[in-house]
C-alpha cells in the first residue's frame, strides 16, 4: 500500500521536520515516530550554516505535492554547486522511502573558493511510481549541479560530474601507464564524502561515462570481474558501502516465502479436510 503525500500538513511529518531541524542543532536524538536509524550532520561542525543547511531543506516539506527531488531542487538553487544521492531507500506495509545525501558548495567572503558541507536528511516519502523509477540508482548521484550552472537530473557515479574539470583536478599516470584522474587536495575530501571511491576513476572509465550519455544511457561505472555493475542498486561498491540495505532486502524476501508456503500449507490442508469428508 502506497503513502500518497497530503497537501494537509499532517502532525506527524511536521514532528519529522521539528526533530530533524533539531539534530542539525546538536542533538542526535531518533525522530519520535523512526522505524529507521536517522541522522543530520553537516561538514563543519553543527554551527549556523549547518542549521541554515537543514532548515533550508526541510522547510514546506510537510505542504507541498512536489517529489523530494523537486522540492531540494528548488531550494538548492542559491547554491553554485551541489550533488544529491540517493544514500537509502527502503519500503515497507506503510509505503516507500528515500533517503538523501546532500553536499553543497558554499562559496566563502572574500574567496573564490568554494566550502562544501554535507547533510544526510531524514527518510523522505515517496510514491510508488518514483520509488521504481530511481529503484536501479542506489548509491548514485540523482540530482547535482555543476559550477558552470548546469543541473544534472540524470543518475550517475558518484564524483564524475568533476572528473575532467581542471579546476577539481588532472589526468595522471600510474606505474603502469593506465591514466587516472587525480583530485588536487583541497578536493579530496569531497571525493570522499560524496564517493569514497575505491579505486581511482580511469580514464577508460570516464570515456565510457561520456559515451553512454551520448547515448542517452546510465552509466554503472567499468563492468566488474565477473561483468557486474560497480554503483547502482546492483553494484559491488553499493553492497560494501550500504549493507543495511540488503540485509532489509533478504529479511523482506525472507518474510514474503514464509508467508506464501504458510498460505499454501494452509490451503493444502484444508483441501484435505475438505477430501476427508
Amino acid at each position: 500500500m502506497s503513502r500518497h503525500r497530503s497537501v494537509s500538513c499532517p502532525r506527524r511529518r511536521l514532528a519529522r521536520i521539528v526533530a530533524a531541524i533539531s539534530r542539525a542543532r546538536g542533538g542526535l536524538a531518533p525522530a519520535a515516530d523512526s522505524g529507521h536509524p536517522r541522522t543530520n550532520r553537516a561538514l563543519g561542525g553543527n554551527g549556523p550554516a549547518a542549521v541554515a543547511l537543514a532548515v533550508a531543506l526541510f522547510a514546506g516539506a510537510a505542504c507541498d505535492t512536489q517529489t523530494p527531488l523537486e522540492r531540494l531542487q528548488a531550494q538548492l538553487e542559491s547554491y553554485p554547486e551541489y550533488s544529491v544521492v540517493l544514500q537509502d531507500m527502503d519500503e515497507d506495509l506503510f509505503g516507500y522511502s528515500h533517503q538523501y545525501q546532500v553536499v553543497v558548495g558554499a562559496p566563502q567572503a572574500g574567496s573564490d573558493e568554494l566550502v562544501y558541507r554535507e547533510a544526510l536528511l531524514d527518510w523522505q516519502q515517496v510514491d510508488s511510481g518514483t520509488y521504481e523509477r530511481y529503484r536501479p540508482f542506489l548509491g548514485m548521484v540523482v540530482l547535482s549541479k555543476s559550477p558552470g550552472g548546469n543541473v544534472d537530473q540524470d543518475a550517475h557515479p558518484p564524483g564524475y560530474q568533476q572528473v575532467g574539470d581542471e579546476r577539481y583536478g588532472q589526468w595522471r599516470q600510474d606505474s603502469s601507464g593506465r591514466s587516472f584522474w587525480e583530485f588536487y587536495g583541497q578536493y579530496a575530501l569531497l571525493s570522499h564524502i560524496i564517493g569514497g571511491f575505491g579505486r581511482p576513476i580511469y580514464r577508460d572509465d570516464w570515456n565510457g561515462y561520456q559515451q553512454s550519455r551520448q547515448r542517452g544511457q546510465t552509466y554503472y561505472g567499468p563492468s566488474t570481474a565477473g561483468g557486474g555493475r560497480t554503483y547502482g542498486t546492483s553494484g559491488a561498491t553499493t553492497r560494501q558501502s550500504n549493507p543495511d540495505f540488503f540485509r532489509r532486502q533478504q529479511a523482506r524476501q525472507a518474510a514474503q516465502s514464509r508467508s506464501f508456503g504458510q498460505r499454501v500449507s494452509s490451503r493444502m490442508a484444508g483441501g484435505m479436510r475438505s477430501f476427508g469428508k
